[in-house]
């Protein structure tokens, strides 16, 4: 009976430090997500505070966030685009942070330069 009530004793201790380590690694884990989460709300704060459609423009890249209700805007920024030669490649949808949940507020459009495209 002691031989059973030392075994049981090491193994809740073996239990104990394997629950403990776990919960420090879940805990990085989760401050990790959390700055993540922070730092994407706050890119996409500021890429709702541009009043330009075109958040970003390279010789190569364009990149254009369209807010819901802002279709007439977007599609002439979509023909200009077309006509200096880039091509849609990629779109996402983009959500608000808000604290109970996700909303849809737009989309990213991700436009290539055409002679770039392989």
């Amino acid at each position: 009976m002691a031989n059973g009530k030392k075994f049981f004793k090491s193994f809740k201790k073996d239990i104990d430090a394997n629950v403990h380590k776990v919960a420090d690694k879940t805990g990085t884990i989760a401050k990790f997500s959390l700055s993540g989460v922070k730092k994407e709300g706050a890119d996409i704060k500021k890429a709702l505070a541009k009043q330009d459609l075109i958040y970003l423009k390279t010789d190569a890249l364009v990149v254009v966030l369209r807010k819901l209700g802002g279709l007439d805007e977007f599609l002439a920024v979509f023909e200009k685009l077309t006509k200096e030669g880039y091509l849609l490649v990629w779109t996402e949808p983009v959500s608000s942070m808000l604290p109970f949940g996700m909303g849809l507020v737009g989309n990213f459009y991700y436009f290539q330069k055409g002679k770039l495209i392989a």
